[in-house]
């Protein structure tokens, strides 16, 4: 234990001294830096917390080295300080974690040989012993499914909530995915749209993570069951045109298959990491075909930017796939720096963009706001709306408040991510993995204060927690009333 919390501060100094001068020459490159070490020596004691570092690397790295039709010295400009803000996210998401873990006692592992086996840790240290603050210290559980009657029922029910969101939603109207423009087909859908067709569509996504989780981490019976299952919600999905729309039950779903086992005795270690590494192939194969229908999507687009795009990337299917991705890893950067330039001219709107999701019902009571619309008018001629998770908190409580948002917002997904993770029901890890998605997410927006998407996503996953534990459906028994002995 000594041994290890001495090489973990090594590993911090050894860090800082690289990080350190590649700042002073070049603050971007510095900044890209310290989030890929952070992403390294945090990635065994909270995967997921250095898979968010990693992305916001990739981010940084994109917008300094891979031009693009809307680059400009803004966003390049605005990455130390968006690293900043970025960073104090990211401290409050291991220290909700180290809270979540004290004081709770550590799942026991298998004992391992201690490098000095005669150097043991003293009572004291026990506060911080990293089987307590780390989560990769414990065992991945073997999560609990329900029965596959109950859990097929239970996800007919879900697809029949979704196909009528679905005739509600394009009502005799042309799917966007079989649309001639579907960028056109998707905005005219939208402005015929309403708050309860949206929050029925969630249940695609709700399905489709589910669904794709019991077979990655399921039994082998009815394995094809779900894996047809998993075809149907991924299509429904894909309706709208929208990759998100497909990402967002894909990559869950992946995420919570990476942090449990696989409900199958016997596997031994090669076959888990085998298994585990197809996880990630597959997750891959998905983003990467994302990336590359994006870049096909813009291609047969119409407009300005789609003009530029054409002529910087030509038809050739990989240099348009990587100008969509770093269309898709750069432009909220970009869009913030533009918004940062111009933060003096816009009054703190004191907690109104971050009500955004109430929509109509939050405009009667405290006026309306349109954060799509200032980031839109900064982004022309091109329309991007995006400009990271900092943009809200920044917009309601000016920079300083902005950090103090982030910081309890960082609090509250590192320990709700920690308790989650100790719970073998799927429930809890499909929540978890939503979490860890959208904190991810940042990286584009802070979606969750934007869309009401989790008015019906947490409703869902709570009736299937209750599906898979029906014990907790059950009303509580009165106790009996039994006459004293002296009264008989």
């Amino acid at each position: 234990m000594i041994f290890q919390k001495y090489l973990t501060v090594g590993l911090w100094v050894a860090a800082a001294a690289v990080v350190v001068p590649i700042f002073v020459v070049n603050p971007a490159a510095g900044v890209v830096a310290a989030f890929a070490a952070v992403a390294v020596i945090a990635a065994r004691s909270a995967l997921w917390l250095a898979v968010c570092s990693a992305a916001w690397a990739l981010v940084f790295l994109a917008v300094i080295t891979v031009p693009g039709p809307y680059d400009s010295p803004a966003g390049r400009a605005v990455i130390p300080v968006l690293g900043v803000f970025v960073g104090c996210f990211l401290a409050a998401w291991y220290a909700g974690r180290w809270l979540a873990g004290r004081g709770r006692p550590a799942v026991a592992e298998p004992p391992k040989a201690q490098p000095l086996w005669w150097i043991q840790p003293a009572g004291r240290d026990r506060a911080f012993d990293p089987a307590i603050v780390e989560a990769s210290r414990q065992p991945r559980p073997t999560l609990r499914w329900p029965s596959d009657r109950r859990l097929t029922g239970f996800l007919l029910v879900v697809l029949a909530i979704a196909i009528v969101g679905g005739a509600l939603k394009f009502h005799g109207a042309v799917p966007p995915l079989f649309a001639d423009n579907p960028d056109v087909a998707r905005a005219e859908l939208g402005l015929r749209s309403n708050i309860v067709v949206g929050l029925l569509a969630e249940a695609w996504t709700l399905g489709m993570a589910i669904s794709l989780l019991r077979v990655l981490n399921g039994r082998s019976e009815a394995r094809w069951r779900y894996l047809l299952l998993v075809v149907v919600f991924t299509f429904g999905a894909a309706l709208g045109a929208s990759k998100n729309s497909v990402l967002v039950g894909i990559v869950p779903a992946l995420v919570a298959a990476l942090s449990t086992r696989r409900e199958s005795g016997g596997m031994s270690v090669r076959q888990r990491q085998i298994a585990a590494l197809v996880v990630v192939l597959v997750g891959l194969g998905v983003v990467g075909g994302a990336v590359y229908l994006g870049g096909q999507r813009t291609l047969a687009g119409t407009g300005t930017f789609e003009d530029q795009f054409r002529a910087q990337y030509g038809g050739n299917p990989i240099s348009t796939s990587v100008g969509s991705l770093d269309l898709s890893l750069s432009s909220s950067v970009e869009t913030f720096g533009r918004l940062w330039e111009h933060r003096d001219e816009y009054e703190p709107a004191w907690g109104r963009y971050s009500l955004t999701f109430t929509g109509s019902v939050g405009e009667r009571l405290l006026g309306p706001v349109d954060l799509y619309q200032i980031t839109g008018g900064l982004s022309q001629p091109f329309y991007m709306n995006t400009a990271t998770f900092v943009a809200v908190p920044l917009m309601d409580f000016g920079p300083v408040g902005a950090a103090v948002a982030l910081v309890l917002t960082g609090l509250v997904v590192g320990f709700a991510e920690r308790r989650l993770s100790e719970v073998p029901s799927p429930a809890h890890h499909i929540g978890r993995a939503f979490l860890i998605y959208y904190a991810t997410f940042g990286v584009y927006e802070f979606y969750p204060v934007i869309q009401p998407f989790w008015l019906s996503l947490v409703p869902g996953i709570i009736a299937f927690y209750l599906v898979s534990n029906p014990s907790r459906l059950a009303l509580p028994a009165w106790p009996k009333l039994v006459m004293p002995t002296w009264k008989r």
